[in-house]
């Protein structure tokens, strides 16, 4: 095992950790139901920025990888917010709960989170051309064939909790 090889897996745990981080820490800040808000914004946002018109000419006039993955990921990032706005105005609120109120569920909203993140930046989004993430996942977890499917893990995760 050479160096190189350590490194990368050490930056795909280290960005799996700071995902699941950002997403207990906004369940705890501002509450589950703001974290189940924000993923299905971001899967509308995946859904609407697919359909988007004028995004392939945006793309085209970029000059390199990370210009086309900055445009896309800031596409991406602006439909993300509205979405979640969008669902924060729909869908009904929780009571005020407090940070380690309902932890467990919390945790697997994370969790749940953290997946949908990892699958968008493997196969949907060009985050790889920004940040280095060296996923730690094995490679047949990474198989595009099962992109489909690791997409429903969180919308089944949101469905039974």
């Amino acid at each position: 095992m050479d160096f190189a090889m350590v490194m990368e897996v050490l930056q795909g745990w280290l960005f799996l950790m700071v995902v699941f981080g950002i997403g207990i820490g906004y369940a705890m800040f501002r509450g589950r139901q703001a974290l189940v808000n924000l993923m299905m914004g971001m899967y509308l946002a995946l859904l609407l920025l697919d359909l988007l018109p004028f995004k392939a000419k945006m793309v085209e006039q970029a000059h390199g990888a990370s210009a086309e993955a900055v445009i896309t990921l800031s596409l991406f990032g602006a439909l993300t917010f509205i979405c979640t706005w969008l669902f924060s105005r729909l869908m009904p609120r929780e009571y005020l709960e407090g940070a380690f109120e309902t932890l467990g569920t919390k945790l697997l909203l994370a969790a749940a989170f953290t997946v949908l993140v990892m699958v968008l930046g493997e196969h949907f989004l060009p985050l790889d051309a920004l940040i280095k993430t060296g996923t730690p996942l094995p490679e047949f977890l990474r198989a595009e064939n099962l992109s489909f499917y690791w997409l429903m893990l969180p919308l089944a995760v949101l469905f039974f909790i």
